[in-house]
């Protein structure tokens, strides 16, 4: 849905848009299918199950396009775009670090959190720069 409607606003920014949601997927594709892949020493089911959450994103805009129909004003995007965010948040440290730390130790862990955060930082500041003006973020 971004990468359509910044493509509207120019082929530039459409690109950029598929670039930075690209980089952003493949870390996010890495951290559902490598846990999958340890589990069950299975390729297969790690990638299915890794294409499978990918589709959850496609998923979720054709429901909001379902309900919001008409248009999609500023305040409900900002309160689903922070909800969305509260849940990652929760799921990644409630769940996922502990397992982490289990799985790699502590120290891996942490570094794995640190690098993370900075290339996801980098993925933004790149994007930032890139749009025109009038689509910063």
């Amino acid at each position: 849905m971004a990468v359509f409607l910044g493509s509207i606003k120019g082929l530039r920014v459409g690109l950029n848009l598929a670039l930075a949601i690209a980089l952003h997927n493949i870390p996010e594709g890495v951290a559902v299918a490598l846990p999958v892949y340890f589990a069950t020493q299975s390729k297969w089911q790690a990638f299915k199950l890794a294409t499978l959450s990918g589709l959850a994103e496609p998923l979720g805009v054709i429901i909001v396009a379902y309900i919001f129909p008409s248009s999609l004003s500023p305040e409900i995007l900002e309160g689903l775009l922070g909800s969305v965010g509260g849940v990652m948040a929760f799921l990644t440290l409630h769940e996922m670090l502990p397992l982490a730390f289990d799985y790699a130790g502590q120290k891996q862990a942490v570094k794995a959190v640190f690098f993370g955060m900075a290339f996801m930082s980098a993925s933004l500041y790149f994007l930032e720069i890139s749009l025109p003006e009038d689509l910063s973020l």
